[in-house]
């Protein structure tokens, strides 16, 4: 998922990031910075520390280039990755709370996270489409389905 979801974004522009398919939808640019937030948060619900001792509902980076956004991003997939690496079969029962809502093990949290990438990929691929019909672009030169 992790590659399909780099080759996705291949040669997207600042413009294409920023666009919107409709003035109250989040951009592409937004939903790479939630997944970034949203990987630091598991790697923290998993340790019961940092993002997950303090962040209460879902959040985004927004404030960085998008080069920075991904390198922030890829530093915290390896992290993210140690932490998971390292997990025990006793961990993943035991439950973190999430985003302060409800109660989840560490097993369907691994399991949400991974559903979540997915989910924001083809949601990528929705809005890349969408742009390129609108801009006269060629689709398969960022998703050859």
């Amino acid at each position: 998922m992790w590659g399909h979801f780099w080759k996705n974004l291949g040669g997207i522009t600042d413009a294409e990031l920023d666009w919107r398919p409709h003035p109250t939808a989040n951009p592409v640019r937004w939903i790479v910075g939630h997944l970034t937030w949203f990987e630091e948060w598991a790697h923290d619900a998993i340790a019961g520390e940092g993002r997950y001792a303090t962040d209460d509902g879902p959040n985004a980076y927004l404030d960085e280039t998008f080069a920075a956004v991904r390198a922030r991003f890829e530093a915290a997939r390896a992290r993210y990755r140690r932490r998971i690496a390292a997990l025990t079969s006793a961990d993943l029962d035991r439950k973190v709370t999430y985003l302060k809502r409800y109660d989840v093990t560490i097993l369907e949290l691994l399991k949400t996270h991974a559903l979540h990438l997915a989910g924001h990929r083809y949601q990528i691929r929705y809005i890349r489409g969408a742009y390129a019909r609108a801009h006269g672009m060629r689709k398969q030169d960022f998703d050859p389905w």
